[in-house]
């Protein structure tokens, strides 16, 4: 509607200047050269009726100018009783009438108030084409010609401004759309920081349009969010490490909540990835547990959280497990006495070797060392049965040692029972019975091999009755939901 207003506006001048020539013509009165009361009364009668006859005429012509269309430069002429100056003005205003009638027909003038952009963006660029083709080929003509011709081009030109304005406010529009379009399919596509660059960057750098700008910010939070979360999700880790979780948790606080719902995902495989990784930092400070109950109070805390995975609540319950079983490490039995036999004379003395009782015979081959079978076949010494307190067997470190990892192995599975733990315990205090007996009846320094020599089952004992103390804990823990 402005723009109609302001093309209306436009004709008014020539319009106006029409009727105002036309009646400031018909009004115009002759002047007297002679002063009235010089002249004697019949000059004066005789030129009265005179004016009186012209005033009738140019009456009559008077009333009929309303009725003339303005804008119509055709028509009858005026009457032969107009003079002059009337018949100048006349003429001009047909002049300026046909100005107008030809600036009307051009049609370069409608820009609908109410039609969409798209529609009056073609009819602004319509118009302007065709205002620009009207005013190069009629200026010359006008101008200076016509009163009031320099008014109006000039209304002319400030209209072209206004169009040229209104296209390119859409120009600037396409232009922004197109970056905004880009940036979405940056983001779209990955591409953050060539996202980030286009929205610092002209036009978008410069939006002043409210909605678009808030358009453009969430573009912005979601290019940022998801540089930051590949860069989370591409790191490698080996093992519980804690600056990952603290690089994870940091961007949990700075995005609490993901911009957009196209995020959420992403949210979320953080928050379980975070989770998982905090179980197993979880898992290692049960490796490094000082003690039975501290290893027993982590656990519990991993096992009550409802957010770890149900793998890592069993990788924690064979962590305490195994923290158990390295306190009772596996025990080698010497070397040096695999394959030999171990026996005890009445006359106290004790014999580690080879055994050999021939079929019928009464007297044992014996050897202290294999090789010496082929050198010597009937033995280095033989001894005979009734000589023997303790017959030949496995050697005592062997048999502990033997026993002992049974016992453990057996231990180290999760369904071990209280009294398993218990009888393991008494095992070991009687392991360490007959140990030190062992050893006070053949001396330390005479070990068949040095290894023996740090021999205890003692640390074992304390284990095990330490787990028989803690056992509800304990089993609380270990046993298999």
């Amino acid at each position: 509607m402005r723009y109609l207003l302001i093309l209306v506006a436009a004709c008014l001048p020539l319009a106006v200047l029409t009727v105002a020539s036309v009646w400031q013509a018909a009004g115009a009165r002759p002047s007297s050269a002679a002063d009235a009361n010089q002249l004697d009364t019949g000059a004066i009668a005789n030129r009265a009726a005179a004016v009186a006859d012209r005033e009738k005429e140019r009456a009559e012509l008077l009333k009929s100018l309303p009725r003339i269309d303005l804008l119509e430069a055709g028509g009858e002429p005026l009457p032969d009783s107009a003079d002059e100056g009337l018949k100048a003005a006349w003429n001009g205003s047909q002049e300026a009438r046909r100005l107008v009638s030809q600036y009307a027909k051009a049609g370069a003038v409608h820009v609908s108030p109410d039609g969409s952009p798209d529609v009056r963006r073609q009819q602004a660029e319509a118009s302007l084409t065709r205002l620009k083709a009207f005013v190069t080929d009629h200026r010359q003509k006008y101008v200076g010609q016509v009163q009031g011709a320099d008014e109006f081009f000039a209304l002319l030109d400030r209209r072209v401004r206004q169009l040229q304005d209104e296209i390119g406010d859409y120009r600037r529009q396409d232009r922004l759309a197109d970056a905004e379009a880009a940036a979405r399919s940056d983001l779209d596509q990955g591409r953050y920081d060539a996202c980030l660059k286009r929205l610092d960057t002209d036009p978008l750098a410069h939006v002043t349009d409210a909605d678009q700008l808030e358009r453009l910010q969430l573009v912005r939070k979601r290019a940022e969010y998801r540089r930051a979360w590949e860069a989370l999700d591409r790191t490698e880790t080996s093992g519980a490490d804690g600056s990952l979780f603290n690089e994870m948790q940091a961007f949990l606080r700075k995005y609490p909540d993901p911009p957009s719902p196209a995020e959420r995902d992403l949210q979320a495989q953080l928050e379980r990835r975070r989770d998982r990784l905090k179980s197993e930092i979880s898992v290692r400070v049960l490796d490094q547990a000082g003690d039975l109950d501290t290893l027993l109070a982590e656990a519990s805390q991993i096992l009550a959280n409802k957010q770890i995975e149900e793998p890592i609540k069993q990788h924690a319950r064979r962590q305490v497990t195994q923290w158990i079983a390295n306190r009772l490490p596996k025990v080698d039995p010497p070397s040096s006495l695999l394959g030999k036999q171990e026996a005890v004379t009445k006359s106290g003395q004790r014999k580690i070797g080879t055994f050999f009782l021939p079929a019928g015979a009464e007297q044992f081959r014996f050897w202290t060392d294999r090789r010496h079978q082929t050198e010597r076949p009937r033995g280095d010494e033989q001894i005979p049965r009734g000589a023997l307190e303790q017959p030949p067997g496995k050697p005592q470190y062997v048999a502990w040692a033997e026993d002992y990892n049974q016992r453990v192995a057996g231990l180290a599975s999760e369904s071990a029972s209280r009294a398993d733990w218990q009888q393991f315990a008494d095992d070991c205090e009687t392991w360490q019975q007959q140990l030190a007996a062992y050893r006070e009846q053949w001396g330390v320094d005479d070990e068949p091999d040095r290894s023996c020599r740090e021999w205890s089952f003692r640390d074992a004992a304390a284990t095990a009755h330490k787990v028989l103390d803690r056992w509800e804990k304990y089993q609380e823990i270990v046993a298999l939901r």
